[in-house]
């Protein structure tokens, strides 16, 4: 009987550690995957910074040829969109308010780099009270104006860019056109890491 009685106990003892050990195990492997998924995102938001300031700076390289006293104004206003970039952009999630904040900043930017009787650039936002507590990834939508007006835009033909953001109570929608110049579209990059990174993240 006491042989019977050590062996259940055994049993029991064993049975107790083999689940703790495999509950510390499954914890291990999350905080692993965790980490991973960490690393990649963090990965993903390094490749926008350099794909982003390359943009500007040959905005702005171009403009310096047309327009010297423009093309100062145009650092002025990147180094607001930078210091979003810096600091806002590290966060994981951040109210959409200031995203579309962002946005604003960065098409008024592009708006002084093209005669206005040329490219119209419109936006048509949510009111900041229509957004309450609505939070995203940051810079999800940059890529998408980005390729707006490097693809869509031409000095030479009339050309648009519209963007704009509507929300409802359970969905937001963001819509980016562009005009399609075929010259435009013949030169355009497919290997580019822009959309690949948006749909990773």
């Amino acid at each position: 009987m006491d042989f019977t009685y050590a062996l259940l106990v055994v049993g029991c003892n064993l049975a107790i550690a083999l689940m703790f050990q495999r509950f510390d195990d499954r914890l291990e492997k999350e905080s692993l995957m965790k980490a991973n998924a960490e690393s990649q995102l963090a990965y993903l938001k390094n490749q926008i910074n350099p794909h982003f300031y390359m943009n500007m700076l040959n905005n702005i390289h171009g403009m310096i040829e047309i327009d010297p006293d423009k093309a100062q104004l145009m650092v002025i206003d990147m180094s607001q969109l930078m210091r979003y970039m810096l600091y806002e952009s590290s966060r994981r999630m951040i109210p959409l308010s200031e995203e579309i904040m962002f946005l604003r900043n960065y098409m008024s930017l592009m708006r002084q780099r093209f005669p206005e009787n040329k490219v119209s650039v419109t936006s048509e936002f949510p009111a900041d009270n229509e957004i309450v507590g609505i939070s995203l990834p940051p810079l999800l939508f940059l890529v998408f104006i980005e390729n707006a007006f490097k693809h869509g835009v031409s000095y030479q033909e009339a050309s648009f860019v519209a963007v704009s953001i509507e929300v409802s109570q359970q969905s937001l929608r963001f819509n980016c056109i562009n005009s399609n110049h075929s010259r435009i579209c013949d030169d355009m990059e497919t290997t580019g890491i822009g959309l690949r990174n948006i749909r990773q993240r």
